[in-house]
């Protein structure tokens, strides 16, 4: 359907139909080489079409400086890209031939212009950023480097080393009340907003949007989720401490008693793990990960990792395990692709009041390298009513109902270990209920989910005669989502809903 010069990673991510092939692309203007991007441009365009063309700039392959990565804003999303600026491609869009002009505004914290997505009379549209670029900036949080390294900025990395450096020193009820006081100060954090960050997704509604337009018609991607499911529902638990062993049921017979089954991420040197409890709860139905070695917050520290994989591989080995989360939700990056697990579920959307605050902005698994991140997207049952003091499950429910809605992916973790602070095992109720009669959602376990991913990352759409089909190991569950034509995609309008066709 699209044939681009290079990869493009957001049609990969959807599955949508395109070869790469930069000799078979139609004739275009010519664009200038910039100092930031020696390469040139990329292009792509509606195969066999001498229509409109996307451009941005090429890729040269080398690792981004973080100081040259920028803040802005297009539309009502925050994005973070290197930019060619609009003095520069004024210049050289002059000479063209095209009848190039601004578009949408690229504006600065103070709401400057330090940039445009420009649009030329037939239809082209030229980014003056990397979309791939955009789109691993949230996934790794490497956005979350960008921009502070001012007084702010420091003040909070302080007081957070500070406090954690000293927590263990401090009686409970001082922990809850300096935590408590401090999320004031958190939930203040202008982005990721916080319960729910967007500019993900709008920029993916964008980018198809703009892939509509040069196609002239809808366009065709592998749905998010297996045949007949809307959205995926994932239930996963981290037993913290030998309390946390004991206190299992607690949460288990309300999933049992509303159709349910979780994942449970345990810590096998931090307390005793009993075969035969790991065994019971496969054999019912659940799943079993592993939540780091110790639980001490240094699985990830250089060198750390490769002293404890061995230990970690045997006990994953010993319980079946192929799924991650890392404690107190520590991320990096690069160091987790390396990890031995089918999946990592250490990643949240959004949240400002974990140790480590930020967030992928994402609603939905990608892939990171080899490992699926599988994104927690749900607020934290002891943020929410052990620190935020919530009553019941309105939180919970109110941002499923936003993640149903963009078709993403509700995934909670709930602690044994703390569901005697707080309304946690009835809220915990309230919500699974709230479900209940929900017949387009997936409850699938986190193993199932990643599995689901990367069979589908690894299958593509073809054209037939009879239309597009599936091919692939995903080909049996798959249905085919559209996007429709005529998305306005410069005012950033929602064309990520879809219908579904089954294959």
């Amino acid at each position: 359907m699209f044939t681009s010069s290079s990869p493009l990673l957001v049609l990969e991510y959807f599955r949508v139909p395109c070869t790469v092939d930069a000799s078979t692309l139609p004739a275009a203007v010519d664009l200038p080489e910039t100092p930031t991007w020696p390469r040139g441009w990329d292009r792509l365009s509606a195969s066999g079409s001498s229509g409109p063309v996307l451009f941005w700039p090429g890729r040269s392959g080398e690792e981004v400086e973080l100081a040259r990565i920028r803040r802005f804003r297009l539309g009502e999303s925050v994005l973070h890209a290197r930019l060619v600026d609009d003095d520069v491609l004024e210049t050289a869009l002059a000479r063209l031939d095209a009848g190039w002009s601004r578009g949408d505004a690229l504006l600065d914290a103070a709401g400057n212009r330090i940039g445009s997505v420009w649009r030329a009379v037939d239809g082209s549209v030229l980014l003056p950023f990397d979309p791939d670029e955009v789109v691993t900036t949230f996934w790794s949080e490497r956005y979350a480097q960008v921009g502070q390294h001012g007084a702010g900025g420091r003040a909070r990395r302080t007081v957070m080393s500070v406090y954690y450096g000293v927590r263990p020193l401090l009686p409970r009820r001082v922990q809850i009340a300096a935590r408590r006081l401090y999320s004031r100060v958190q939930g203040r954090q202008e982005f990721p907003r916080w319960p729910l960050e967007t500019a993900l997704h709008d920029f993916f509604d964008r980018m198809l949007g703009w892939a509509c337009q040069l196609a002239g018609r809808p366009v065709p991607w592998i749905a998010l989720w297996p045949a007949g499911f809307d959205w995926a529902l994932v239930l996963t638990h981290d037993v913290e401490t030998a309390d946390g062993v004991r206190l299992i049921p607690a949460l288990r017979s309300i999933e049992e008693r509303t159709g349910n089954r979780s994942s449970w991420n345990l810590v096998p040197g931090r307390y005793q793990v009993d075969d035969a409890l790991v065994s019971e709860l496969q054999e019912a139905g659940f799943e079993v990960g592993l939540h780091g070695l110790y639980h001490d917050g240094r699985d990830l520290e250089p060198g750390e990792l490769e002293r404890r994989l061995p230990q970690m591989r045997r006990w994953a080995g010993r319980w079946g395990a192929v799924g991650f989360r890392s404690p107190a939700t520590h991320r990096a990056w690069d160091t987790m692709a390396g990890l031995p697990f089918a999946y990592d579920s250490s990643s949240p959307d959004t949240d400002p009041y974990e140790p480590q605050p930020g967030g992928c902005c994402s609603l939905l698994p990608f892939h990171n390298r080899g490992v699926v991140e599988l994104p927690i997207t749900l607020p934290q049952d002891h943020t929410l009513f052990v620190i935020l003091k919530a009553r019941d499950a309105s939180a919970w429910i109110e941002k499923t109902a936003r993640i149903r809605e963009r078709g993403g992916m509700a995934l909670i973790i709930t602690h044994p270990d703390y569901v005697g602070q707080g309304p946690i095992a009835a809220a915990y109720e309230q919500l699974l209920t709230s479900l209940a009669d929900d017949d387009g959602v997936w409850r699938a376990l986190p193993a199932a989910v990643a599995d689901w991913w990367a069979r589908r990352a690894a299958s593509s759409l073809v054209a037939d005669d009879s239309g597009w089909t599936v091919t692939g190991p995903a080909a049996e569950q798959a249905t085919i989502s559209w996007t429709p034509a005529g998305g306005t995609a410069d005012q950033g309008s929602r064309v990520l809903p879809r219908t579904t066709t089954r294959s």
